[in-house]
């Protein structure tokens, strides 16, 4: 697929997680917010798990943490910031689309990665979602938002609106907050403005 391939290539330039176009230091509120409602406690997922920033901090927090990518890199640097950080993450690498648990989630966050999937494997993410949760799981979610109809790029993230993703994770999730923000500066060819939204749902 031409956007693993992208994906890996920018992987493949990067000499750290500080040089990859996505990087963040911090986690962002619904991640906080979602963790201090389950009391910082139980089993959380991190899906394209990235560089594992999101993972280390979960695992901080007291989480039993698994973490899925299908970057052999990303796996790599996720590894190396877990032994900086001195926790323990169950680190998978997997196309999550295949990948599959014996149990259920308390957490399970996305950032980026449904919004890499194509229409035609949306039915399918749906289902495994479905599989890793439970009544109660909270997920969060990071997705490019769409600014207009003409809002597009031949590569990069599928930028999808509220209403469209709210309506394809119902009614089994039921979104309890939102936030959106216009992002500058972003490379091209994916930029250089997008529409960052973040969402936080309960399985119902």
């Amino acid at each position: 697929m031409f956007e693993r391939k992208v994906i890996e290539m920018i992987y493949g330039k990067a000499e750290s997680p500080e040089d990859l176009p996505w990087h963040n230091p911090e986690p962002y509120d619904f991640v906080i917010d979602a963790a201090e409602a389950n009391n910082n406690t139980g089993r959380a997922l991190d899906i394209g798990c990235g560089s594992g920033m999101i993972s280390v901090e979960l695992a901080k927090r007291g989480f039993e943490v698994t973490a899925v990518d299908f970057i052999p890199k990303a796996i790599k640097m996720a590894k190396q910031r877990a032994v900086d950080e001195s926790v323990e993450v169950d680190f998978v690498e997997a196309d999550l689309l295949k990948w599959t648990s014996d149990e259920p989630f308390d957490l399970v966050h996305d950032s980026g990665t449904l919004h890499s999937i194509p229409d035609a494997g949306m039915p399918l993410y749906r289902e495994q979602l479905l599989s890793w949760s439970k009544p109660g799981t909270d997920l969060v979610l990071a997705h490019w938002g769409k600014k207009g109809p003409l809002d597009w790029r031949p590569i990069g993230p599928h930028r999808r609106t509220r209403e469209k993703l709210v309506s394809f994770l119902g009614p089994e999730f039921e979104e309890r907050d939102y936030s959106a923000e216009v992002m500058e500066n972003i490379p091209l060819p994916f930029g250089p403005r997008v529409v960052g939204q973040s969402f936080w749902f309960v399985r119902q």
